[in-house]
């Protein structure tokens, strides 16, 4: 985050000190080469009427490697946005682009959208054009927070909701075992019972999947 941090700081003071901006290129270039792999740099050209029209352009996309991220991206080509998964434009390009559009000047936003079936959570900068007419183009930085697939809520059952949170909260199944006053071994069995359910490979990967459970309750409540 601090890199990150960083980055947007440089962006910006290279923004304010430009007498104007002709092509992208001349305000990314600097700091391109520092992106980490959590970090993407994508560009709108915002030169048509019809926001549809607009057309998303990937510079440098995420780094790490996952199955989640390169579904994602499969869905986010280069196009024109009329082409692309309306409800992602509708909520994360359109808003924030129409916003630096009508200030004329940066903005930092966090954006949390689910998409294909995943939640997803990004800080993201935006430059629009410095020009005395209408900008033609901006610059978005984006470094990721979260990605984590959607499931099912848990029938509901005290314990397990009790575990699940001690779980989050990393809490070991012995730790867990004390605090409710209950057997290591029945901790153990629920949590399996959770693994199945849930598909996890191990315990790392359920409290993975139980945090996306929690986030699709809170943002539904």
């Amino acid at each position: 985050m601090a890199l990150f941090n960083s980055l947007c700081h440089q962006l910006i003071d290279h923004w304010v000190k430009a007498d104007a901006l002709a092509t992208p290129d001349e305000l990314y270039d600097q700091i391109i080469g520092s992106l980490s792999v959590k970090m993407a740099l994508s560009v709108v050209e915002t030169n048509k009427n019809d926001p549809y029209d607009w057309y998303f352009l990937r510079i440098k996309n995420f780094g790490y490697k996952s199955k989640i991220l390169e579904t994602m991206l499969a869905e986010l080509p280069n196009a024109v946005l009329r082409d692309l998964d309306r409800a992602f434009v509708d909520q994360a390009i359109i808003p924030g682009m129409q916003r630096a559009l009508h200030s004329k000047r940066p903005t930092i936003d966090m954006v949390k959208i689910r998409f294909v079936g995943v939640r997803v959570g990004y800080e993201r900068l935006i430059l629009p054009q410095k020009t005395e007419g209408t900008p033609q183009w901006c610059v978005s930085l984006a470094e990721g927070r979260f990605a984590i697939p959607s499931h099912q809520e848990m029938a509901s059952d005290l314990t397990d909701e009790s575990i699940i949170q001690l779980l989050i909260e990393g809490q070991t199944a012995k730790e867990i075992a004390d605090m409710l006053d209950l057997s290591p071994r029945t901790i153990e069995h629920r949590i399996d019972r959770m693994k199945t359910r849930f598909g996890a490979r191990n315990l790392v990967h359920l409290v993975a999947k139980l945090v996306g459970t929690q986030v699709d309750r809170r943002e539904t409540q």
